[in-house]
């Protein structure tokens, strides 16, 4: 069945069950503070987690990715929309439990770039095509790079700084175990550089 499906497809896959397990661990953190009446897995969880070969639509690979990149950016938003909403203190713990999620993933880097590069193969941007960071600078103790379009926001109902805020926890957790620090100078601009001693 794999046949048509390239490399490409599975890192963006392995991208999305990324973002899936950020979501279960949300729902976790969310369900044992006592958040919601409701079931937040059954709600908010992804239903199904088979590997990409055995779920995919091979006469639409780019359009089923595309889908359910929407998918689960659109049930992150909810989930943290609804259990969050405008309480900070909620906010607060929600990015705590990105940073400790992010910590479990024990990223190793020896350089910016390569540093970069682990995110990268993480972190949720879209489909490859849309090209949405672009590098402006790299050696091995710094990459800055611009963001070119901002793919998260139109899910948070006007709430795009929540997101944006729960990305550098993340960020920070999966990067603490090495010896590079993630930074943003500037709004759609941002840098790994390596940790003062």
């Amino acid at each position: 069945m794999s046949a048509f499906l390239g490399p490409i497809h599975f890192w963006l896959y392995n991208k999305i069950q990324f973002q899936e397990s950020l979501i279960d661990e949300l729902v976790r953190v969310a369900t044992a503070q006592g958040w919601s009446d409701g079931d937040l897995a059954d709600k908010y969880g992804s239903k199904d987690r088979r590997k990409l070969d055995e779920v995919i639509d091979e006469a639409n690979i780019h359009g089923w990715l595309q889908s359910r990149i929407h998918d689960a950016e659109g049930r992150y938003a909810a989930l943290v929309l609804d259990v969050a909403g405008n309480q900070e203190d909620r906010l607060t713990a929600l990015k705590k439990a990105a940073y400790d999620f992010g910590t479990s993933q024990h990223l190793s880097a020896a350089t910016a770039p390569e540093a970069f590069h682990r995110l990268d193969d993480l972190l949720l941007d879209g489909m490859p095509c849309d090209q949405v960071n672009r590098v402006r600078e790299s050696d091995d103790n710094r990459i800055a790079w611009d963001r070119t379009m901002d793919l998260h926001s139109e899910f948070w109902q006007g709430h795009g700084d929540c997101y944006y805020a729960l990305r550098q926890a993340l960020v920070d957790g999966l990067l603490a175990a090495t010896d590079y620090a993630f930074t943003s100078p500037a709004e759609g601009q941002y840098e790994i550089v390596k940790k003062s001693a």
